[in-house]
C-alpha cells in the first residue's frame, strides 16, 4: 500500500509541475512574440485584433492612418492607408468591416471611418464638433453609437450620436467627460468622470434617465466594465496626489443598485516626509 500510495504522489507532482511548465511556457512564448513585435512594428499583442485569417493593428502613416495585415506567423501580408488624417481612438472589427473612429486632422471634427477588408471606404459619418474628442463606440446589428466629449466657454459635456445624427446631448452642473458607451437590449448607458477638486465616476442610463454616482473621497474612473446576465460590473478606481490607490470591483444591476462593492487591492499614500 505504501509503494502504491508513493507512486501516486509523485504522478501528482509530475501532473503538477507539467502544469506549472505549460503556464511559463505560454508566458515565455507571448513575452517572445512581444519582443518580435516591439522590435518590428512597435506594438505588441495588446494591439493586435482578430480579422478572419489574420491580425490587424493601426499606426500613423505619411498620408493619414495606416492599417496593416499580419499573418498568423505576425508577418506582413499587406497595408493601406485611410485618405484621412485620424489621431485613432477606437478600432473595431464587425462583419468583416473595420470601423475607425478618431480626430481628423484637418477639420479637427470627429469622423467614424467604415473600411471594407480591401480597405475601400463604405461609409463615412463626419460628426461636425471643432475640437470635440471621440472616446467611444458600440456597435450593434441595427444601430452605432459613438461618444464625444465637447467643450464649450469652459465647459465639457458629452454627446451621443446614434448612426451619425445627434441622439442625446448629456449636461450636468459641473463638467463631465465620458469614457464609454454601451447598449443593453433597449437601454443605452454611459459611463464617465464628473470634473472638479475632486473627479467623481458614473454610470448614466440615458434611456431610463437615472445616474449612479461613485465619491469615495478621492479621484474615482472607471477603467472598464463588463455586462454579465442581468448585471454590470464595473472595475473603478480611486486615487489622490500623494500616492494612495484602491482598485474596487463595483457590481450593480441595470437599475443602478449597488449589489457588491469590493475593494480588490489598496496602496497606502506616501508618508507625510516625502510630501511637498
Amino acid at each position: 500500500m505504501r509503494k502504491i500510495l508513493g507512486s501516486i504522489s509523485i504522478v501528482l507532482l509530475i501532473g503538477g509541475c507539467a502544469g506549472n511548465n505549460a503556464n511559463l511556457d505560454k508566458k515565455i512564448k507571448e513575452v517572445n512574440t512581444d519582443k518580435i513585435l516591439m522590435k518590428k512594428y512597435h506594438i505588441t499583442t495588446n494591439n493586435l485584433i482578430k480579422f478572419g485569417e489574420y491580425y490587424i493593428f493601426y499606426t500613423p502613416g505619411p498620408n493619414g492612418t495606416d492599417i496593416v495585415f499580419l499573418d498568423k506567423n505576425y508577418k506582413e501580408v499587406k497595408k493601406f492607408s485611410t485618405p484621412y488624417f485620424l489621431d485613432t481612438k477606437k478600432i473595431a472589427i464587425v462583419n468583416n468591416k473595420i470601423y475607425v473612429l478618431g480626430v481628423n486632422e484637418e477639420t479637427y471634427f470627429p469622423e467614424l471611418l467604415i473600411l471594407n477588408q480591401d480597405g475601400k471606404l463604405v461609409k463615412k459619418d463626419v460628426l461636425k464638433k471643432k475640437y470635440a474628442l471621440p472616446k467611444d463606440m458600440f456597435i450593434t446589428k441595427n444601430d452605432i453609437l459613438v461618444l464625444i466629449d465637447v467643450f464649450n466657454n469652459g465647459q465639457s459635456f458629452i454627446e451621443i450620436y446614434k448612426n451619425g445624427k445627434l441622439f442625446k446631448k448629456i449636461k450636468l452642473t459641473r463638467p463631465i467627460n465620458g469614457n464609454f458607451v454601451f447598449k443593453d437590449g433597449n437601454d443605452i448607458f454611459i459611463i464617465g468622470t464628473v470634473k472638479g477638486n475632486n473627479e467623481d465616476a458614473f454610470v448614466s442610463n440615458i434611456t431610463k434617465g437615472w445616474i449612479r454616482f461613485f465619491d469615495l473621497g478621492m479621484d474615482e474612473k472607471i477603467d472598464s466594465y463588463k455586462i454579465d446576465d442581468n448585471t454590470i460590473i464595473l472595475n473603478l478606481h480611486s486615487t489622490d496626489e500623494m500616492g494612495a490607490d484602491s482598485y474596487y470591483q463595483i457590481i450593480i444591476n441595470k437599475n443602478g443598485k449597488i449589489l457588491k462593492n469590493k475593494c480588490k487591492i489598496k496602496f497606502a499614500p506616501l508618508p507625510m516626509r516625502f510630501r511637498t
